[in-house]
């Protein structure tokens, strides 16, 4: 196969598992040592990846155990760009709290000291407890946080046209909304767009749909490129890789009402309805894109008819594993983590955001052990071809409709 699979990690303190920090390989106060991030990316740039990527928030969490401070991501990529060389370094930023020029001039800056290396993520962020951050009562609804994020983007690209003498040398725009919205917006100006999902359905169907949303504004074939999230769980058996999802989970669970935290979610009063009964889809809103979280609803409203989980399971399954439970797990050994991969892009998907659940160990072992059946396949590059985040997501990002295999069913995907 011609076309490479693209891999992305995201960086996220000491694993993207709410409960990372009680693992036994997990350094304490690691979340706020600039050290443990670069010491991420240069394991990322070893095994070749295309980029690391922040995610961020205007706002911490509820959790009393989380951390009371994390860095920005912009100012903590510099940081990163002088200990790296070629990996590509994407941060996320609020277009719904921010200054479009300030983010504009300050990625730019990034992109110029890294060699052309740069991109943002743009969120149209959500939330009641971020609005109260900068004095709102509320949030923006749905329709204006969107409407903002169009007048962003447009001003920070013009922004960049000026800065680069037209913008063909320019930071990337990386996109993650997974709403009708978020996908027109995406359809514009996104040269990235990471989604979550149920699998490898679930990502096809959206890169289908970005892709003639795309087309109808007059982009090129190809863009934008799409990057499901896969959160694996790697060890050496695939008894071992659920065993390390169910400790980590085990962190978690018991520690919310599930009637009281996911109604909110899904936006519908639950109260009278037994936690241990069904989720009742029927009565869920029909329009989730006005909900805070279309990706984190549409979730539960999937594992309520796909798995047949109860209020109390659904509610457990996404508070355990915080953001990366709208990506899709996969359980098992190397060669079924690297065989899954192998079929997803052989089936069309251009590559994936990995999310490891323990960093640095995770990124480590993946590394060291999928990284090589990936490249023994052909599906991943041998040495850094491009020195710039566009070069390593080029033009033959596009996948293809192979004819190899079905993806493989070896690596249990839940």
């Amino acid at each position: 196969m011609s076309r490479r699979l693209r891999l992305s990690l995201n960086v996220s303190g000491v694993g993207r598992h709410t409960a990372a920090w009680t693992h036994p390989a997990s350094v304490p106060g690691a979340e706020l040592d600039v050290d443990h991030f670069v010491q991420v990316a240069q394991l990322a740039e070893h095994g070749l990846f295309d980029a690391v990527f922040l995610a961020d928030s205007p706002a911490l969490g509820t959790d009393e155990r989380g951390i009371p401070h994390r860095f920005e991501p912009l100012g903590l990529l510099t940081a990163i760009a002088v200990e790296t060389e070629r990996i590509g370094l994407i941060g996320t930023v609020s277009t719904t709290y921010n200054d479009p020029l300030t983010v504009a001039d300050r990625a730019f800056s990034l992109h110029t000291l890294s060699g052309g290396r740069a991109a943002i993520n743009a969120v149209a962020s959500a939330g009641d407890r971020i609005a109260a951050n900068f004095g709102l009562d509320h949030q923006p609804d749905h329709g204006q946080r969107y409407a903002n994020a169009e007048a962003f983007l447009t001003a920070v690209r013009d922004r960049w046209a000026k800065l680069s003498s037209g913008g063909a040398d320019r930071p990337l725009v990386v996109q993650a909304g997974g709403s009708s919205r978020g996908r027109e917006l995406a359809a514009r100006h996104a040269d990235v767009v990471y989604a979550g999902g149920y699998g490898i359905q679930d990502a096809l169907a959206l890169d289908a749909d970005l892709r003639t949303r795309a087309a109808a504004h007059g982009r090129p074939p190809g863009t934008p490129v799409m990057l499901p999230g896969v959160i694996p769980y790697l060890a050496d058996t695939t008894a071992e890789a659920h065993r390390l999802a169910d400790r980590l989970d085990a962190v978690q669970r018991g520690r919310i009402d599930p009637i009281a935290w996911l109604g909110p979610v899904v936006g519908a009063d639950l109260t009278g309805h037994d936690p241990e009964g069904p989720l009742p889809v029927d009565a869920l809103p029909t329009d989730p894109d006005r909900l805070s979280g279309a990706s984190l609803a549409g979730l539960a409203r999937t594992l309520g008819e796909r798995e047949g989980l109860s209020i109390r399971g659904i509610a457990e399954r996404l508070h355990a594993g915080g953001f990366g439970n709208i990506q899709t797990h996969l359980h098992g050994t190397a060669e079924e983590i690297a065989d899954t991969l192998i079929g997803w892009h052989r089936a069309g998907v251009a590559g994936v955001n990995l999310l490891l659940p323990l960093q640095p160990s995770g990124v480590e072992r993946f590394v060291e052990r999928v990284v090589p059946l990936l490249q023994r396949a052909g599906v991943h590059r041998t040495a850094y071809r491009t020195e710039t985040l566009a070069g390593h997501l080029g033009p033959d990002a596009t996948p293809t409709t192979a004819t190899g295999p079905n993806p493989p069913r070896n690596a249990r995907t839940s």
